[in-house]
């Protein structure tokens, strides 16, 4: 599973970069779910937070960023099943 979750986070990478026009600040907040991501997956430590900024950055790119958003619902589902 957890290899699964590093494939996803490298497809929102090649994503993200694919957006010309994304803003400075969604960048940084994804930069800082990547490394959220990371951190939770290296302890198993659930952080109540992370769910929910994904699931926001998802809806806030809906519908000028279909491919991203899905990726990101695909990773809040694979930490879901981690319970994380």
């Amino acid at each position: 599973m957890q290899q699964e979750l590093k494939n996803k986070l490298t497809q929102l990478k090649q994503a993200v970069s694919d957006i010309r026009e994304l803003d400075d600040e969604s960048r940084e907040l994804l930069a800082q779910l990547d490394g959220d991501i990371k951190a939770a997956l290296d302890t198993g430590e659930p952080d109540e937070s992370l769910s929910g900024r994904i699931e926001q950055q998802a809806i806030e790119f809906d519908s000028q960023y279909p491919s991203a958003s899905a990726v990101l619902r695909d990773i809040m589902d694979a930490l879901g099943k981690m319970g994380i």
